[in-house]
């Protein structure tokens, strides 16, 4: 008989800046469907079905049960010899041979005759090994195949994996002065921060990750890497990398500090456009943005260029302040809708005082994501920012960290987040009214383009742009290469905020453009 207790509360907790505050119901704890060895206050399975709470009421799509314990069980397999299980599945009925013995399971859309399965599924293999795999593996894994199951970025971190998740929420982590992203199932270098371990130690930017302390990199998520990379300060970590262009492989101890990162670069460009480079949305963004507005104000600046490539995201609160810098007071930034009709929320521009009446461009590329696409999003749909680049990389999900009674804990996808006008950023990505096609890099089409409804308006070629302000004496490089000098052009003696001003200049440059 399943047994209810409703005498304890969980405690949860809850990824900074990101939403307010998320209650939790009593969890129901149900026996082990009346299998003889379960004991009236066993614990088995007690984290599993906490998860499973969790997935069915906090996910942001409605809960598949079949399908959720079907990951669940097959996790726990995953614990077995391959040479000693099998596993024979049929509409009617799954039989799971383990050695010379086996059990029989049939899964439902009903939770509670599913849990019965889970169960028995959960003793069998524990019985049957002579609880050589241990319940506690099994229940991890169940857990494991759970999350799995639902998107990239939920998660099951043990406690380890929590404790340094918090840890870095609160800032009290060292780490080793690099950027890292995730490119056709590669992780690798983007840049490493000046004087840190990384940068003295000779790591490059392509350099990718083969292994972090003997742990081999494969099919590994980019915050299990960056879990990996970050700790305490004067702690140490040991790293492989491969150089492509060397096809080398190189290994590196390196002793982790704490990494004060800029995020935000700003310079003046021909004395009258600010140029503003932000790297991440991190807590100290808006502080440092408002280091450049000071400048460029002092420098009598007519308009501004946002360089979002390469910055994969970061706090959401801090996505709306930046944006709210270049919007009217009370105009919607972003708004994020969660699987119930109520769970609704807006997020609007925070300053009277704001530069919404100037030009504005905003450059993005296939690596830029989340809190990156907030502001694209916020700043085209206002109708005076123009979007010049490639298709954004669509990550379009609020992600909330719970605690588990165990100190283990879940990061589970809770929402997602739209533009002002309804776009689902995860479906389309923040599309460019101007597409740079990096035929530079080979590149024609990018695998994180979408299609849909939305299409650039102008298609230009790296290569055709590089070749014209070359021919026109402008010396290009990595800080201010074609797409810089294509967005200083249109913003150039423009003094309205307006995206259809901006983009008849754009076409009267493309013009003398042969692409």
């Amino acid at each position: 008989m399943n047994l209810n207790k409703n005498f304890r509360k969980y405690s949860l907790g809850l990824v900074a800046g990101l939403l307010a505050f998320l209650c939790l119901p009593q969890a129901n704890i149900l026996g082990p469907g009346g299998l003889a060895n379960a004991g009236f206050f066993n614990s088995d399975l007690e984290i599993f079905e906490e998860v499973m709470d969790l997935v069915s009421t906090k996910y942001v799509y409605p809960p598949d049960h079949k399908k959720l314990f079907s990951a669940a069980i097959e996790g726990m397999i995953k614990n077995v010899d391959p040479e000693l299980v099998t596993l024979s599945k049929n509409p009617d009925i799954n039989t799971l041979r383990y050695k010379k013995e086996d059990t029989r399971y049939k899964l439902t859309y009903d939770r509670n005759h599913d849990w019965d399965e889970l169960q028995k599924v959960y003793y069998f293999l524990h019985d049957q090994s002579n609880k050589t795999i241990t319940k506690e593996n099994l229940e991890s894994s169940a857990i494991e195949g759970i999350m799995n199951s639902l998107d990239t970025y939920s998660q099951y971190m043990d406690k380890d994996s929590f404790k340094k998740s918090m840890r870095d929420t609160e800032g009290k982590y060292g780490g080793l002065g690099m950027v890292i992203t995730m490119k056709d199932n590669r992780l690798y270098v983007v840049k490493t921060m000046a004087d840190s371990p990384a940068q003295r130690a000779g790591i490059l930017a392509d350099d990718s990750f083969v292994s972090v302390n003997g742990k081999e990199i494969t099919e590994m998520h980019i915050e299990e890497l960056a879990d990996l990379l970050r700790g305490y300060p004067d702690t140490q970590v040991t790293l492989t990398l491969l150089r492509p262009k060397k096809n080398k492989k190189r290994t590196y101890t390196l002793t982790r500090e704490i990494i004060l990162i800029n995020t935000v670069e700003y310079k003046t460009l021909d004395n009258q456009i600010g140029y503003l480079k932000i790297s991440s949305f991190s807590k100290q963004t808006e502080k440092q943005l408002k280091v450049g507005l000071n400048e460029a104000e002092k420098n009598g600046v007519k308009g501004f260029i946002l360089d979002l490539r390469e910055n994969p995201g970061g706090l959401l609160t801090q996505s709306v302040k930046v944006a709210s810098h270049f919007l009217f007071k009370g105009r919607m930034v972003v708004y994020t809708q969660g699987r119930a009709q109520d769970d609704y929320h807006e997020y609007r521009g925070l300053y009277k005082d704001s530069l919404h009446q100037v030009p504005v461009a905003i450059i993005v590329n296939q690596y830029s994501a989340s809190a990156s696409e907030i502001v694209a999003g916020a700043l085209r749909d206002s109708g005076k920012a123009l979007i010049i680049g490639e298709n954004s990389y669509g990550k379009g999900s609020v992600q909330t960290i719970f605690r588990l009674s165990d100190g283990s804990g879940l990061r589970l996808t809770t929402s997602k987040y739209y533009t002002p006008s309804g776009i689902d950023i995860t479906e389309h990505g923040i599309v460019p009214e101007i597409h740079i096609i990096n035929d530079v890099a080979g590149e024609e089409v990018h695998k994180h383009d979408k299609v849909g409804p939305i299409q650039s308006s102008l298609n230009l070629k790296a290569s055709s742009l590089n070749k014209f302000f070359e021919k026109q004496g402008v010396t290009l490089n990595a800080e201010h290469d074609s797409t810089v000098e294509l967005a200083l052009r249109i913003l150039k003696n423009t003094t309205v905020a307006s995206k259809k001003r901006s983009m008849e200049k754009a076409r009267e440059i493309a013009a003398n453009i042969d692409y």
